[in-house]
């Protein structure tokens, strides 16, 4: 497949990709690994009139520790980010996480700012422009009708909402950490929670201001015990069909004093189950609390048909993921 006609630019500094970004955002995107962008650009999914290749951009990729934890540049690979030695002695989980992304050729292009800020994905959606020809555009395409939910825009109404479902492996992890990022756009830098990047809406699913660019992220120092599941149909190349993150940390006597549950691939992004958390405070897990917090995450979670498999499934799956996860920690 040929890739669509558009303007190449290669900025020397993230100011300049943020002001470059912010003057046509509508009609620019940026590239960093690419894993993701250029099959949607040959697949006519986007037809940027821009694209605005971070990869010159100087000191965005590293790995460094601090009193405050870790900083990561955004464009560090996800290669780089499994084999750094300090990320696999304070924060396995990550190395771990980052060795489970698709293959090995997506681990050496693809970074850790492109994994994060990834697009939402649809059956609807990420199809070729041929299969795609037979219906008119969906709403998240720019059309009226909601494919997923259609019973939501009724008597013919455009559709008020996009169901498209957040993939992302290394979200739910950073999640569970207490993770930060640092993003830079016109108006100058600015921090905040990763937790508030995603928005939950499929149309709009990165809260990023106009011209804002990822910088680094920064995870606290670590504590307690973490672990990620991911459940898909083929060992590579698979996005997950579910995942989850779980954080817990134990006192002295064994007692919950935090935990934190974190899905992928059952929302418009990243879902914590807070009420199964809270159901964990201060006990100390056993057969009959494992069974019962799975039970509470399975109903606070509301996957819809955003692919082959059900959302009956996909509760079924992180039922089962959450249970072997306690299991393993408890």
């Amino acid at each position: 497949m040929r890739l669509p006609q558009f303007e190449y630019l290669e900025p020397k500094s993230i100011k300049e990709a943020s002001r470059t970004l912010a003057a046509n955002p509508k009609g620019s995107v940026l590239l960093a690994g690419g894993t993701d962008l250029l099959v949607n650009m040959k697949h006519r999914v986007i037809q940027p009139k821009k694209v605005i290749n971070l990869k010159g951009i100087p000191k965005l990729a590293y790995v460094s520790e601090g009193r405050d934890g870790l900083r990561i540049g955004a464009l560090t690979t996800l290669h780089d980010l499994a084999s750094s030695p300090v990320v696999n002695e304070k924060y396995p989980v990550l190395s771990r996480t980052a060795k489970e992304i698709g293959a090995y050729a997506h681990q050496v292009m693809g970074t850790l700012g492109g994994n994060l800020c990834q697009g939402n994905r649809c059956r609807f959606y990420n199809q070729s422009l041929f299969w795609r020809s037979v219906r008119p555009p969906c709403y998240k395409a720019g059309g009226e009708a909601c494919y997923v939910v259609p019973g939501r825009n009724v008597d013919g109404r455009k559709a008020v909402k996009c169901y498209s479902t957040y993939c992302g492996d290394v979200a739910p992890v950073l999640i569970a950490l207490d993770s930060e990022i640092k993003v830079v756009g016109p108006d100058g830098e600015r921090s905040f929670s990763l937790k508030k990047l995603y928005t939950l809406d499929g149309q709009k699913p990165l809260s990023l201001k106009k011209g804002e660019i990822m910088k680094e992220v920064l995870i606290p120092p670590p504590s307690g015990e973490t672990l990620y599941l991911k459940w898909r149909l083929r060992d590579s190349l698979e996005f997950p069909v579910v995942s989850l993150a779980l954080l817990i940390e134990q006192g002295v006597d064994k007692r919950i004093e935090k935990v934190k549950i974190v899905f992928s691939g059952v929302g418009s992004g990243p879902v914590e189950t807070q009420e199964a958390e809270k159901i964990m405070k201060n006990l100390i897990p056993d057969d009959q609390i494992i069974e019962k917090v799975s039970k509470q995450a399975m109903k606070e979670i509301s996957p819809v048909r955003t692919s082959i498999h059900s959302p009956a499934y996909k509760r079924k799956i992180a039922g089962i993921l959450l249970r072997q996860a306690l299991e393993n920690l408890k």
